[in-house]
């Protein structure tokens, strides 16, 4: 299962209506319980960029993703050139935007599924979406 923007989001931010859901997915991860769960590279940079956009400093950024570089038994899926070339088929075949897109090639190129609130993927040949209520 790959995990995208929406599920760290959630996780770092407490006001937001699925923190606690990804907290007990991510402690099920933590665990060993949950296995074979990758964050995409791709999320990880989507995540820099809106928090530098929001003003956080590269302190506050690199703190970020340090914690999560340091979680344990959750893993990184790389953004590789097949990845991309993937994405541009999904943007081209389904109008995802542009990070949707990379977070969904990951997934389809990894396992096929994709932890995430967002409604764009759910139309992605060969992509399940699973809601974070349900992982």
């Amino acid at each position: 299962m790959i995990i995208e923007l929406d599920a760290l989001i959630a996780y770092v931010n407490r006001r937001d209506r699925y923190h606690r859901v990804m907290s007990k997915l991510l402690s099920r991860v933590a665990a060993g319980e949950l296995k074979n769960v990758k964050v995409a590279a791709s999320a990880y940079l989507e995540y820099s960029l809106l928090l530098r956009s929001r003003g956080y400093g590269e302190d506050d950024v690199r703190e970020d993703l340090l914690f999560f570089k340091n979680f344990p038994n959750l893993d990184e899926a790389p953004l590789t050139l097949e990845a991309l070339i993937k994405a541009s088929e999904l943007r081209k075949e389904y109008h995802l935007s542009f990070f949707d897109s990379l977070h969904a090639a990951t997934a389809v190129l990894f396992d096929g599924v994709i932890a995430s609130m967002d409604k764009a993927y759910t139309a992605v040949k060969d992509l399940r979406t699973m809601p974070l209520t349900e992982v």
